[in-house]
C-alpha cells in the first residue's frame, strides 16, 4: 500500500515521503474510505444496533480480549509474525492477509470467545447441568431424561474432571505417550463443548436483545444460560461438529501446501447459522441444520454485503495488528502494552461483526421472529 503511495506522489510530482509517512497517510485513507463506507451503508441500521448492543453490554468485549490473551499464552500453536520488511511489500502481503482474514471470518460466527483453556471450567458446568436436570427435569426437555441421557451426563462429567486430572499432571511433570494422547484427545473435545455451549449462549443473549421478553435486562445472561442448558443435546451435537471442522483445521496448518484451506473456510461459511439455528429452534439437530441452511438463503444477499465490509475491516485490523507486533518485537515493556491492547481491540471488532450479523441472520433468515 505505501509503495502505491510513492508512485502517485512521484506521478504527481508532490515532495517524497519515507515510508513511515506513506504507511500512516495509507492507513487512514483506507481508514477515512471505510468510514465514509458505512455511513451510506445498505445495512447501517444493523451496523448501528450491533455497535448499540455492543456498547451497552462492554463485558462482552472484556471476556474475548481476556480469553484471545490466555488462549495466547496457553497455545502451543504461535501466530505467524511478519518482519518490517515484509510488511513494507504490500503487494506480496495483500494475499497472506486476505487469506487469514477470511478464515478469522469464517471462524467467527462459530467461535468468538477462545474456549481454551476456557474449556477447563466445562467439568464444573456439566455438575451444574447435570444437578439441575434431575431436579428440575422438565425445565430441560419435554419429558423426563431416560437413564441413557443420565449415564452420558455423568459419563462425560467424570471423564472431564479425569481430563483435568491429566491436565493438572501434565504441568508437573511429562505423561506418558498414552496418557498424553489422551489429554490432548479430551482437550479437544471439551474444547469444541465449550466452544459450541459459548456461541449458544451469545446467540440467546442477541435474541433477548432483539426480542425482549422483559423490561429488566440484568438478567438476559443468566436467561440465555438457561436457554443453553435447556438445549444441551443439541449442543452436544454442535460441538460435534466443532470437533470436525477443528480437527480439519489442524491438518490443515500441518499440510499448508494443501487446498484443504479452502473448503475449510467454504464449510463453515455454509453453516454459519448453525449455532444460531440451536440456539433460536427447538427439535432434534438434523432439524437445526435444515434451518441453519434456510436461514442462510433467505439472509444470503445481506450476509455477503456484510462479509465484503467486514473482510476489508479485518485485513485493515491484521495489518495494524502485524505492525504493532513488529515495531514492539525488541523491547519486552512495548510487547506488555501491545498484547492486550492488540488483544483488546481484534476482541471488540471480532463483537461488532458477528453482533451485525446475527442480527441480519434473526431479522432476514426466519419468515417470523424465532419464538424464546
Amino acid at each position: 500500500m505505501s509503495r502505491c503511495f510513492r508512485e502517485l506522489i512521484a506521478i504527481l510530482q508532490l515532495p517524497t515521503l519515507n515510508h513511515w509517512q506513506a504507511t500512516v497517510l495509507a492507513i487512514l485513507g483506507f481508514t477515512l474510505g471505510m468510514v465514509l463506507h458505512l455511513r451510506w451503508h445498505p445495512l447501517r441500521r444493523h451496523w448501528s444496533d450491533a455497535w448499540d448492543l455492543m456498547r451497552l453490554r462492554p463485558a462482552l468485549i472484556l471476556w474475548a480480549a481476556g480469553a484471545a490473551l490466555l488462549a495466547a499464552v496457553f497455545s502451543d500453536q504461535r501466530p505467524l509474525v511478519y518482519t518490517m520488511t515484509q510488511l513494507s511489500d504490500w503487494q506480496e502481503l495483500i494475499f497472506p492477509l486476505a487469506r487469514d482474514s477470511a478464515a478469522h471470518l469464517a471462524v467467527l460466527p462459530h467461535v468468538l470467545i477462545q474456549p481454551w483453556p476456557l474449556a477447563c471450567i466445562v467439568p464444573v458446568a456439566l455438575v451444574f447441568l447435570t444437578v439441575r436436570i434431575w431436579r428440575w427435569p422438565y425445565r430441560y426437555g419435554e419429558r423426563r431424561p431416560g437413564p441413557e441421557q443420565k449415564i452420558a451426563l455423568i459419563g462425560a462429567t467424570l471423564i472431564g474432571f479425569s481430563w483435568l486430572v491429566l491436565e493438572i499432571a501434565s504441568l508437573r511433570h511429562m505423561l506418558p505417550e498414552g496418557a498424553e494422547s489422551l489429554k490432548l484427545g479430551a482437550r479437544y473435545l471439551f474444547t469444541a463443548l465449550a466452544g459450541a455451549g459459548m456461541q449458544v449462549w451469545i446467540a440467546r443473549f442477541v435474541i433477548a436483545w432483539e426480542k425482549p421478553q422483559d423490561t429488566e435486562t440484568d438478567g438476559d445472561a443468566v436467561a440465555a444460560l438457561e436457554h443453553t442448558f435447556a438445549r444441551w443435546q443439541s449442543v452436544a451435537a454442535l460441538a460435534a461438529f466443532n470437533l470436525l471442522w477443528m480437527i480439519w483445521r489442524f491438518w490443515q496448518i500441518s499440510t499448508p501446501a494443501s487446498i484443504g484451506g479452502w473448503f475449510w473456510i467454504e464449510l463453515l461459511l455454509i453453516f454459519a447459522a448453525l449455532p444460531l439455528a440451536v440456539a433460536a429452534v427447538p427439535g432434534h439437530f438434523f432439524h437445526q441444520g435444515a434451518v441453519a441452511l434456510r436461514i442462510l438463503l433467505r439472509a444470503l444477499l445481506p450476509l455477503l454485503a456484510l462479509a465484503i465490509t467486514a473482510l476489508a475491516f479485518l485485513i485493515l485490523a491484521h495489518y495494524a495488528s502485524a505492525m504493532a507486533h513488529a515495531l514492539s518485537a525488541d523491547s519486552s515493556l512495548w510487547r506488555m502494552i501491545v498484547l492486550p491492547l492488540d488483544a483488546l481491540v481484534l476482541a471488540m471488532l471480532d463483537c461488532w461483526l458477528l453482533l451485525a450479523a446475527l442480527l441480519i441472520m434473526l431479522r432476514h433468515g426466519f419468515p417470523r421472529s424465532p419464538s424464546a
